[in-house]
């Protein structure tokens, strides 16, 4: 059994978290909305920015970080009480841990200091992930059609979840 720590990762982390998303987004391309030239795209200092704004978690074993996860408050005065679950990876040697759910009990536990419903999309044909979120407390409430365009021109679903905190 691994001994599993999660803690928040801040802008002094940005080399880390951006190395570990950027993994993310190229071994497992087909799970994520953003393309790894779209995170390539933000600055150094805009995802530091982002790390300090964010509650960003990573969950890490003997100093090693096997997976990471975010949450950002939704902005308005109409839309305040709400918060989305953005970035979530585990590494495939990690994945059947328990490092998913230390990251997702982190986040949902800072979300209801915050706000009072989560949202998060995933792609709807990723089973495991949808049961996961499930297992959450999250519910679907809807598909978003074609929502992601591959870079072989093929579409992906999304199924959009939510859960109150």
């Amino acid at each position: 059994m691994l001994s599993l720590t999660t803690r928040r990762l801040t802008s002094t982390d940005v080399a880390v978290f951006r190395a570990i998303r950027s993994e993310g987004l190229v071994d497992d391309a087909a799970s994520f909305r953003i393309s790894v030239m779209d995170d390539d795209s933000v600055s150094l200092e805009g995802w530091r920015l982002r790390l300090e704004r964010d509650f960003v978690v990573a969950v890490e074993t003997e100093g090693r970080i096997l997976g990471i996860g975010g949450f950002a408050r939704i902005a308005g005065t109409k839309t305040e009480h709400k918060g989305l679950i953005w970035g979530m990876y585990v590494r495939p040697a990690a994945r059947g841990t328990g490092a998913a759910d230390h990251i997702m009990t982190t986040l949902l536990a800072h979300a209801a200091t915050t706000v009072w419903q989560v949202q998060l999309t995933v792609v709807a044909a990723n089973r495991r992930a949808v049961r996961f979120y499930e297992r959450h407390g999250f519910e679907s409430y809807g598909i978003e059609p074609s929502s992601i365009r591959m870079d072989d021109g093929s579409f992906i679903d999304e199924a959009l979840m939510w859960r109150r905190v």
